[in-house]
């Protein structure tokens, strides 16, 4: 038995240890930087689903699984009714965190991105109908807190394939993804399992943004 499933199963038998808890979320959350294939991926989601089930106050499980499911919807090869099924996941997942946690920036950027994977499944069906609702969560998201990194990245990651489909400037979307580079880079690192992902993907786009001037 691993460290992970003696854990899980600790929680249903005694007392809530925070500790234990923020020990087993971390070896989860450290299990990204490894990634190579879908089993990794299954192995993460599966692991966060059982936290879930066995920490029913906490929301931060079910945030995870809803970010790794929206991270299998874009792994290559699938069929688009494997991509949905994934995203809809996603989003049970999502409102189960919500139902725990309440509406906040951070969950409905989450939502954003499921909506954007939905969409990016098949654009030229799904964009008239669900580009609006995409938008509109982004924005929502960066009015609740400006200073969240990752509703500046989906705002501005949204704004800027938006801007390429239209033949648009891109500006806008260049200035929200800068801000968002800008505010990971001054949280700096950290050991907290609090939502960070989206680094990497903002310094791609500040690189993309930069090679278009």
């Amino acid at each position: 038995m691993t460290l992970l499933s003696a854990l899980v199963l600790s929680f249903g038998l005694q007392a809530q240890d925070p500790s234990a808890y923020e020990q087993i979320m971390k070896e989860t959350l450290s299990l990204y930087d490894s990634v190579k294939t879908m089993d990794d991926y299954k192995e993460i989601v599966n692991r966060f689903e059982r936290i879930a089930a066995a920490e029913t106050d906490q929301w931060l499980p079910n945030y995870y699984a809803g970010l790794t499911y929206i991270y299998m919807s874009f792994v290559r090869g699938l069929e688009d009714d494997q991509r949905d099924d994934y995203i809809e996941k996603a989003l049970e997942a999502i409102d189960a965190a919500e139902a725990i946690k309440g509406e906040t920036s951070e969950i409905v950027v989450l939502r954003g991105y499921a909506y954007m994977a939905k969409v990016s499944v098949s654009p030229a069906l799904r964009g008239m109908t669900l580009s609006a609702k995409v938008a509109g969560y982004f924005e929502k998201a960066l009015a609740m807190d400006p200073q969240n990194p990752r509703a500046n990245l989906m705002a501005g990651r949204w704004k800027y394939g938006s801007a390429q489909f239209f033949g648009s400037s891109t500006d806008d979307a260049c200035a929200l993804m800068n801000q968002a580079l800008a505010l990971f880079e001054a949280q700096g690192e950290t050991n907290s399992i609090e939502p960070a992902w989206g680094q990497n993907q903002a310094q791609s786009m500040s690189q993309r943004c930069q090679g278009n001037k």
